[in-house]
């Protein structure tokens, strides 16, 4: 789930001030915390975005859930949030958070899928390979997908490498016949 341009702008301004405040760890473990806590309470998420619900009783509960388990900066930006009415925007921007702090630690997340598990030291050679072509840190996530014959597909945003069985019958299949009709 990828949040508005609201939420891009506030994650990009909260960065912004942890990195000048040098808490940029502090406040990726908060925003990890409150995806956590958002994730899991379904009626925390419909809180936040409710309109009924007064921003006083919003602040004490914000202090109440997260008070002394959180750095102050996000303690703070998330009461601000509330201020300004922007409160149901904060699952947005947890997430664009976590987009803009990848994107500044040069971090990409590979979708890799496979008829099989991988075991660790494949994962690692398929992590370190997408890492020579894109010359950046990928975070692999695996899935099993029983549609491939063998290989494997990766995908790292729009981009897909395609090192399926399937796919290496298809060039060498083109090749033959590219082959064949120069030859007669």
């Amino acid at each position: 789930m990828k949040g508005s341009r609201a939420s891009r702008r506030y994650a990009g301004a909260l960065l912004e001030l942890a990195a000048e405040l040098k808490k940029v760890d502090e406040v990726a473990r908060d925003m990890r915390l409150i995806q956590d806590a958002v994730a899991v309470s379904h009626d925390l998420a419909l809180f936040f975005a409710s309109p009924v619900v007064d921003r006083s009783r919003k602040r004490n509960v914000v202090t109440a859930l997260f008070g002394g388990k959180i750095d102050k900066i996000t303690l703070s930006f998330l009461l601000l949030l509330v201020e300004k009415g922007r409160e149901s925007l904060i699952p947005g921007i947890v997430v664009e958070f976590g987009a803009l702090l990848d994107k500044m630690m040069g971090i990409v997340n590979a979708d890799l899928k496979a008829p099989f598990e991988f075991d660790k030291k494949n994962t690692e050679r398929v992590r370190s390979k997408l890492e020579e072509i894109t010359q950046k840190k990928v975070r692999v996530s695996f899935s099993l997908d029983k549609s491939l014959v063998g290989g494997f597909l990766a995908q790292i945003g729009d981009t897909v490498y395609d090192g399926s069985v399937r796919r290496q019958l298809e060039l060498l299949r083109r090749q033959l016949s590219e082959n064949v009709s120069f030859s007669s």
